[in-house]
């Protein structure tokens, strides 16, 4: 496993990868982000006008998704040149099997960055649902179809604009990186939970 990782994460490997991003903006990157925020308290303020009371957990849960979607949109759409990248790929296991070289390596680095991408983000929605008190195994659906629906986006909008391919194992992976983001959060609330009680006992 450590020798998996080593590969993947080699300077060479890793360097092929993050071409693909192209130039990263921070003003692009903040921009997204006050647009984001502004949606959310626009939907606060409408929530107020019809007597429906929003919780400040919520209120910072949803700050926190749109921030990272800002992130993901600037990753996947914004820092690419629209034209850039034409096609479309259904193979799931395209370039995972074959012989040992860079092109299966760089494969196998995009499925474990695609993974990657959508963990905070499986993350920061488990956090949302547990404050709304939905229950776990309604948790774990909500977090699974929205991250396919988020990376279905995604994965569209870059067919649309050209400016990236349209591939199925980035939905399936990116989908997978949203679960691991919950499985994580629910690791994470189940030791505080367990601490919690520990002191109040």
């Amino acid at each position: 496993m450590i020798s998996f990782f080593k590969k993947v994460f080699s300077k060479k490997i890793m360097e092929m990868a993050l071409e693909q991003f192209g130039s990263v903006s921070i003003k692009a990157f903040l921009l997204y982000t006050l647009l984001g925020v502004g949606i959310v308290f626009m939907v606060v303020f409408v929530c107020y006008l019809f007597k429906h009371k929003v919780r400040l957990s919520n209120l910072l849960a949803g700050i926190v998704i749109v921030m990272y979607g800002s992130i993901m949109l600037q990753l996947t759409l914004v820092c690419r040149e629209s034209g850039s990248r034409i096609g479309i790929e259904l193979d799931l296991f395209h370039g995972l099997t074959g012989p040992d070289n860079d092109f299966h390596w760089l494969m196998l680095a995009y499925v474990v960055l695609n993974c990657m991408l959508f963990i905070p983000y499986g993350f920061a929605l488990s956090l949302f649902s547990v404050i709304n008190e939905r229950r776990t195994g309604v948790q774990c659906v909500l977090v699974l179809l929205s991250s396919l629906a988020t990376s279905l986006f995604i994965e569209t909008a870059q067919l649309i604009t050209k400016r990236g391919y349209y591939e199925v194992q980035d939905l399936f992976f990116n989908t997978i990186g949203g679960v691991i983001g919950w499985i994580l959060f629910r690791i994470v609330y189940l030791f505080g939970e367990k601490l919690l009680r520990r002191r109040e006992a």
